[in-house]
Protein backbone atom coordinates (compact mmCIF):
# COMPACT_ATOMS: atom_id res chain seq x y z
CA UNK A 1 0.00 0.00 0.00
CA UNK A 2 0.83 3.36 -0.44
CA UNK A 3 3.01 4.81 2.48
CA UNK A 4 6.40 4.98 4.41
CA UNK A 5 6.94 1.56 6.19
CA UNK A 6 9.99 2.61 8.94
CA UNK A 7 11.08 -0.62 9.78
CA UNK A 8 12.75 -3.39 7.98
CA UNK A 9 10.24 -5.56 6.20
CA UNK A 10 11.62 -9.58 6.15
CA UNK A 11 10.12 -11.58 3.69
CA UNK A 12 11.10 -15.10 4.58
CA UNK A 13 8.45 -17.23 3.54
CA UNK A 14 9.12 -18.77 0.08
CA UNK A 15 7.04 -19.78 -3.10
CA UNK A 16 8.03 -22.19 -5.42
CA UNK A 17 9.11 -21.76 -9.00
CA UNK A 18 5.20 -22.08 -10.62
CA UNK A 19 4.22 -19.62 -8.11
CA UNK A 20 6.43 -17.15 -6.39
CA UNK A 21 5.89 -14.69 -3.89
CA UNK A 22 5.39 -11.06 -5.52
CA UNK A 23 6.25 -8.16 -3.42
CA UNK A 24 5.03 -4.94 -5.25
CA UNK A 25 4.80 -1.22 -4.02
CA UNK A 26 2.28 1.25 -5.22
CA UNK A 27 3.92 4.05 -3.96
CA UNK A 28 5.23 2.36 -0.69
CA UNK A 29 8.84 3.47 0.80
CA UNK A 30 10.57 1.04 3.03
CA UNK A 31 13.46 1.46 4.99
CA UNK A 32 14.90 -1.63 4.67
CA UNK A 33 14.30 -4.84 2.91
CA UNK A 34 15.44 -8.12 4.12
CA UNK A 35 14.82 -11.24 1.59
CA UNK A 36 15.65 -14.23 3.27
CA UNK A 37 13.27 -16.79 1.06
CA UNK A 38 13.30 -18.47 -1.99
CA UNK A 39 11.36 -17.88 -5.48
CA UNK A 40 10.74 -14.05 -4.21
CA UNK A 41 10.07 -11.39 -6.92
CA UNK A 42 10.48 -7.53 -5.50
CA UNK A 43 9.44 -4.60 -7.86
CA UNK A 44 7.75 -1.23 -8.15
CA UNK A 45 9.30 -0.29 -4.52
CA UNK A 46 11.49 2.81 -3.00
CA UNK A 47 14.08 1.86 0.19
CA UNK A 48 15.67 4.60 1.73
CA UNK A 49 17.23 4.99 5.10
CA UNK A 50 18.63 1.84 5.72
CA UNK A 51 21.21 1.90 9.12
CA UNK A 52 23.11 -0.50 6.80
CA UNK A 53 21.73 -2.75 2.99
CA UNK A 54 18.92 -1.12 1.44
CA UNK A 55 18.06 -4.35 0.38
CA UNK A 56 19.84 -8.06 1.21
CA UNK A 57 19.01 -10.95 -0.39
CA UNK A 58 19.88 -14.57 1.57
CA UNK A 59 17.73 -16.87 -0.69
CA UNK A 60 17.72 -18.29 -3.75
CA UNK A 61 15.88 -17.66 -6.96
CA UNK A 62 14.80 -14.08 -6.07
CA UNK A 63 14.48 -11.09 -8.74
CA UNK A 64 14.65 -7.42 -7.67
CA UNK A 65 13.38 -5.37 -10.58
CA UNK A 66 11.98 -1.57 -10.60
CA UNK A 67 13.04 -0.24 -7.30
CA UNK A 68 14.56 2.81 -6.45
CA UNK A 69 17.02 2.45 -3.25
CA UNK A 70 19.29 5.71 -2.36
CA UNK A 71 20.52 6.98 0.80
CA UNK A 72 20.76 4.05 2.89
CA UNK A 73 24.19 2.76 4.79
CA UNK A 74 23.50 6.13 6.93
CA UNK A 75 25.93 4.31 9.82
CA UNK A 76 28.31 5.84 7.09
CA UNK A 77 26.69 8.86 6.48
CA UNK A 78 23.80 10.60 4.83
CA UNK A 79 25.35 12.46 1.77
CA UNK A 80 26.83 14.16 -0.07
CA UNK A 81 29.57 13.81 2.72
CA UNK A 82 30.06 9.82 3.74
CA UNK A 83 32.93 8.40 6.46
CA UNK A 84 34.00 5.06 7.24
CA UNK A 85 34.40 6.67 11.12
CA UNK A 86 31.55 3.46 11.56
CA UNK A 87 33.44 1.04 9.86
CA UNK A 88 36.73 0.43 11.01
CA UNK A 89 36.69 -2.81 11.29
CA UNK A 90 36.11 -3.66 7.33
CA UNK A 91 32.02 -3.82 7.43
CA UNK A 92 30.61 -2.04 4.15
CA UNK A 93 26.93 -2.09 3.62
CA UNK A 94 25.53 -1.76 0.03
CA UNK A 95 21.87 -0.39 -1.78
CA UNK A 96 21.44 -3.60 -2.68
CA UNK A 97 23.41 -6.70 -1.44
CA UNK A 98 23.96 -10.42 -2.30
CA UNK A 99 24.94 -12.15 0.90
CA UNK A 100 26.97 -15.70 1.21
CA UNK A 101 24.89 -18.35 -0.48
CA UNK A 102 22.41 -16.48 -2.48
CA UNK A 103 22.05 -17.98 -5.98
CA UNK A 104 20.08 -17.11 -8.96
CA UNK A 105 19.47 -13.55 -8.16
CA UNK A 106 18.31 -11.44 -11.06
CA UNK A 107 18.41 -7.62 -10.29
CA UNK A 108 17.23 -5.23 -13.06
CA UNK A 109 16.22 -1.90 -14.31
CA UNK A 110 16.38 -0.21 -10.65
CA UNK A 111 17.93 3.00 -10.11
CA UNK A 112 20.61 2.85 -6.98
CA UNK A 113 21.98 6.10 -6.11
CA UNK A 114 23.89 8.00 -3.42
CA UNK A 115 24.45 4.97 -0.90
CA UNK A 116 27.31 5.87 1.40
CA UNK A 117 28.41 2.33 0.81
CA UNK A 118 28.41 0.00 -1.98
CA UNK A 119 25.64 0.73 -4.91
CA UNK A 120 25.08 -3.07 -6.41
CA UNK A 121 27.26 -6.31 -4.63
CA UNK A 122 27.20 -8.87 -5.15
CA UNK A 123 29.05 -10.65 -2.13
CA UNK A 124 29.94 -14.81 -2.32
CA UNK A 125 26.83 -15.43 -4.54
CA UNK A 126 26.59 -17.80 -7.75
CA UNK A 127 24.21 -17.23 -10.92
CA UNK A 128 23.70 -13.41 -9.99
CA UNK A 129 22.28 -11.34 -13.11
CA UNK A 130 22.74 -7.41 -12.60
CA UNK A 131 21.23 -6.30 -15.34
CA UNK A 132 20.22 -2.37 -16.85
CA UNK A 133 20.64 -0.66 -13.90
CA UNK A 134 21.47 3.01 -13.05
CA UNK A 135 23.87 3.40 -10.52
CA UNK A 136 25.04 6.59 -9.55
CA UNK A 137 27.41 8.09 -7.38
CA UNK A 138 27.32 5.72 -4.60
CA UNK A 139 30.49 6.38 -1.79
CA UNK A 140 32.59 2.78 -2.42
CA UNK A 141 31.99 0.70 -5.30
CA UNK A 142 28.87 1.49 -7.74
CA UNK A 143 28.68 -2.32 -9.20
CA UNK A 144 31.04 -4.83 -6.81
CA UNK A 145 31.49 -8.39 -7.89
CA UNK A 146 33.41 -10.07 -4.44
CA UNK A 147 34.29 -13.43 -4.27
CA UNK A 148 31.53 -14.56 -6.16
CA UNK A 149 31.10 -16.81 -9.51
CA UNK A 150 29.09 -16.95 -12.85
CA UNK A 151 28.19 -13.22 -12.20
CA UNK A 152 26.85 -11.12 -15.07
CA UNK A 153 27.43 -7.50 -15.09
CA UNK A 154 25.08 -6.35 -18.73
CA UNK A 155 24.15 -3.67 -20.53
CA UNK A 156 24.20 -0.94 -16.50
CA UNK A 157 24.49 2.52 -16.73
CA UNK A 158 27.27 3.71 -13.83
CA UNK A 159 27.71 7.10 -13.56
CA UNK A 160 30.29 9.39 -11.38
CA UNK A 161 29.23 12.75 -11.42
CA UNK A 162 31.84 14.13 -8.58
CA UNK A 163 29.31 16.16 -6.87
CA UNK A 164 30.07 14.94 -3.53
CA UNK A 165 30.08 10.97 -2.22
CA UNK A 166 34.09 11.08 -2.74
CA UNK A 167 36.04 8.35 -0.70
CA UNK A 168 39.63 9.36 0.14
CA UNK A 169 38.93 12.80 -2.05
CA UNK A 170 37.89 10.05 -5.27
CA UNK A 171 35.40 9.07 -6.66
CA UNK A 172 34.31 5.88 -6.50
CA UNK A 173 35.14 2.77 -9.15
CA UNK A 174 32.72 1.78 -11.50
CA UNK A 175 32.52 -2.04 -11.65
CA UNK A 176 34.88 -4.09 -9.51
CA UNK A 177 35.43 -7.70 -9.14
CA UNK A 178 37.70 -8.24 -5.85
CA UNK A 179 38.18 -11.32 -4.12
CA UNK A 180 38.22 -10.71 0.31
CA UNK A 181 38.69 -13.17 2.74
CA UNK A 182 35.19 -14.67 4.69
CA UNK A 183 35.62 -17.61 6.56
CA UNK A 184 35.26 -20.81 5.03
CA UNK A 185 34.21 -19.24 1.57
CA UNK A 186 38.35 -19.68 0.15
CA UNK A 187 38.82 -17.92 -2.94
CA UNK A 188 35.22 -18.94 -5.39
CA UNK A 189 36.03 -15.40 -7.85
CA UNK A 190 35.63 -17.04 -11.39
CA UNK A 191 32.96 -17.38 -14.66
CA UNK A 192 32.31 -13.62 -14.30
CA UNK A 193 31.41 -11.48 -17.31
CA UNK A 194 31.18 -7.62 -17.41
CA UNK A 195 29.62 -7.01 -20.80
CA UNK A 196 27.88 -4.04 -22.76
CA UNK A 197 28.00 -1.62 -20.02
CA UNK A 198 28.51 1.93 -19.96
CA UNK A 199 30.74 3.80 -17.40
CA UNK A 200 30.79 7.62 -16.85
CA UNK A 201 33.18 9.85 -15.03
CA UNK A 202 33.91 7.46 -12.04
CA UNK A 203 37.74 6.89 -10.48
CA UNK A 204 38.43 3.60 -12.42
CA UNK A 205 35.93 2.32 -15.16
CA UNK A 206 36.09 -1.29 -14.75
CA UNK A 207 39.03 -3.03 -12.38
CA UNK A 208 39.82 -6.64 -11.81
CA UNK A 209 41.45 -6.08 -7.54
CA UNK A 210 44.31 -8.30 -6.01
CA UNK A 211 42.94 -11.22 -4.40
CA UNK A 212 43.03 -11.19 -0.54
CA UNK A 213 42.60 -14.87 -0.56
CA UNK A 214 46.44 -16.26 -1.07
CA UNK A 215 45.41 -19.15 -3.59
CA UNK A 216 42.64 -16.21 -5.27
CA UNK A 217 43.34 -15.83 -9.03
CA UNK A 218 41.43 -14.03 -11.63
CA UNK A 219 39.67 -17.07 -13.46
CA UNK A 220 37.38 -17.31 -16.73
CA UNK A 221 37.00 -13.15 -16.44
CA UNK A 222 35.34 -11.61 -20.15
CA UNK A 223 35.26 -7.81 -20.07
CA UNK A 224 33.25 -7.29 -23.75
CA UNK A 225 31.94 -4.41 -25.59
CA UNK A 226 31.93 -1.51 -22.66
CA UNK A 227 32.24 2.18 -22.69
CA UNK A 228 33.96 3.69 -20.89
CA UNK A 229 34.72 7.44 -20.80
CA UNK A 230 35.90 10.86 -18.54
CA UNK A 231 37.09 8.50 -16.09
CA UNK A 232 40.00 10.16 -13.94
CA UNK A 233 42.47 7.57 -12.87
CA UNK A 234 42.33 4.03 -15.56
CA UNK A 235 39.47 2.95 -17.92
CA UNK A 236 39.93 -0.88 -17.62
CA UNK A 237 43.04 -2.52 -15.13
CA UNK A 238 43.29 -5.89 -13.66
CA UNK A 239 46.17 -5.80 -10.66
CA UNK A 240 46.19 -9.92 -10.14
CA UNK A 241 47.18 -12.68 -11.45
CA UNK A 242 45.12 -13.93 -14.64
CA UNK A 243 44.02 -17.06 -16.23
CA UNK A 244 41.52 -17.06 -19.16
CA UNK A 245 40.65 -13.07 -19.08
CA UNK A 246 39.66 -11.82 -22.29
CA UNK A 247 38.90 -7.90 -22.63
CA UNK A 248 37.17 -7.32 -26.10
CA UNK A 249 35.60 -5.08 -28.32
CA UNK A 250 35.48 -2.37 -25.51
CA UNK A 251 35.76 1.62 -26.19
CA UNK A 252 37.99 3.29 -23.68
CA UNK A 253 39.86 6.60 -23.25
CA UNK A 254 42.82 5.56 -21.75
CA UNK A 255 44.91 2.87 -22.29
CA UNK A 256 43.97 -0.71 -20.94
CA UNK A 257 46.20 -1.11 -17.83
CA UNK A 258 47.47 -4.92 -17.31
CA UNK A 259 49.75 -6.14 -14.06
CA UNK A 260 50.30 -9.39 -15.27
CA UNK A 261 50.20 -10.18 -18.77
CA UNK A 262 50.14 -13.55 -18.96
CA UNK A 263 46.64 -15.19 -19.09
CA UNK A 264 45.13 -12.13 -20.83
CA UNK A 265 44.07 -11.80 -24.43
CA UNK A 266 43.17 -8.34 -26.17
CA UNK A 267 41.45 -8.22 -29.02
CA UNK A 268 39.41 -5.17 -30.70
CA UNK A 269 39.75 -2.60 -27.76
CA UNK A 270 39.46 0.99 -28.94
CA UNK A 271 42.02 3.23 -26.79
CA UNK A 272 41.90 6.50 -27.91
CA UNK A 273 40.74 5.98 -31.87
CA UNK A 274 43.21 3.25 -31.86
CA UNK A 275 43.11 -0.53 -31.86
CA UNK A 276 44.94 -2.88 -29.68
Amino acid sequence: MEGNYNEVYDAYKSGNANAPIIITGNNAVVKSLLISGDYIIVKNIEVTGAEYHGIITKGSHIVIQDTVVHHNVTDNGYGPICNTQNNIDGGWGSGIKVERGSENIIIKNNFVYENCGEGIAATMGEYVSIIDNISRDNFSVNIYVDNSSFTTVLRNKVICTGEGYLRDGRRATGIAIGEEVYEGWGAQRHDNHILENTVDGCYEGISSWKSKVPEGIEKNLDIKDNIVTNETYQSISLYWVNQNVKIEGNTVDTPIFIENQGGTVLSNNIVKESEN
